[in-house]
């Protein structure tokens, strides 16, 4: 996103999650915490591609080799103690009340050229709202990327639909039956909520940051992946963090389209 659409911000304080409840997407450079975390996970990555560079790996390993590559570090982000001991240092850092936030696992999304859109670990995403899945509007939403990225490789928002409504699948889609599909070997059940008139939307805003900066936004921007084009792999990490007090309050976005039935706190 150009500068003008993101907001330098050092702590996630009361007023910054307000603003980003309003709409603003904040940009956190300069952390130390956030540079360990990144170092870290670049020297697992580099690793696990050996003897390739983690950049071009779609170009030097076959695409099944790279999925079972890709798969590992996938799933490796949940469970790896020195990554997650770190990311929660990142947050405590950067603002969020050890008491009172509650995160989901830690995400390593990666994202090979020419995607083919159907294995989890290499997944592009379509244009979704988080909330319309979770449908927890006090949702924030953390993005880092682990190399340096481009407006070819890296996700993009529609900064100017926050407010609007956009028609979607939220009201039919759940997220236990997503699992419950997965665990069968079915992948026919769209990963998030979807947009149903994707020719509508403008085109959409990328987002440029620099590894080590880490950016902020609601869990109800509009957003997506870039499709990667590039010839270059794209690894970044994710993650979404709920402070009890917004829920108890009643502080959060405002929902002008998300139609889940319930919402998905666990």
């Amino acid at each position: 996103m150009t500068p003008g659409h993101l907001q330098p911000c050092t702590r996630l304080d009361l007023a910054a999650r307000e603003a980003l409840f309003a709409g603003a997407v904040l940009r956190f450079s300069d952390n130390s915490e956030v540079n360990a975390l990144i170092d870290a996970i670049r020297v697992d990555i580099a690793a696990a591609m050996a003897p390739h560079k983690p950049l071009e790996a779609c170009r030097d390993i076959a695409a099944d080799e790279l999925h079972e590559r890709t798969q590992a570090l996938f799933h490796r982000a949940a469970r790896e103690p020195l990554w997650n001991d770190l990311l929660d240092q990142v947050l405590v850092a950067l603002g969020c009340d050890p008491v009172t936030t509650h995160r989901d696992r830690l995400r390593l999304r990666i994202q090979s050229s020419d995607d083919p859109h159907d294995r989890a670990a290499l997944m592009t995403l379509d244009p979704h709202r988080d909330s319309w899945g979770s449908n927890v509007q006090a949702q924030v939403n953390w993005w880092a990327p682990i190399f340096d990225i481009d407006v070819g490789r890296t996700i993009a928002m529609w900064p100017d639909l926050f407010d609007r409504p956009v028609a979607n699948t939220s009201a039919a889609w759940d997220y236990d039956a997503l699992i419950a599909s997965r665990k069968n070997g079915q992948t026919d059940y769209p990963v998030v909520p979807v947009v149903t008139e994707p020719q509508t939307l403008r085109e959409p805003v990328p987002v440029v940051i620099a590894p080590g900066e880490i950016l902020a936004f609601s869990g109800a921007h509009l957003h997506a992946s870039v499709p990667n084009q590039t010839g270059l792999m794209r690894y970044s990490i994710e993650v979404r963090t709920v402070d009890l007090g917004d829920m108890e309050t009643g502080r959060g976005a405002p929902n002008v389209d998300a139609a889940a039935p319930r919402q998905q706190l666990h």
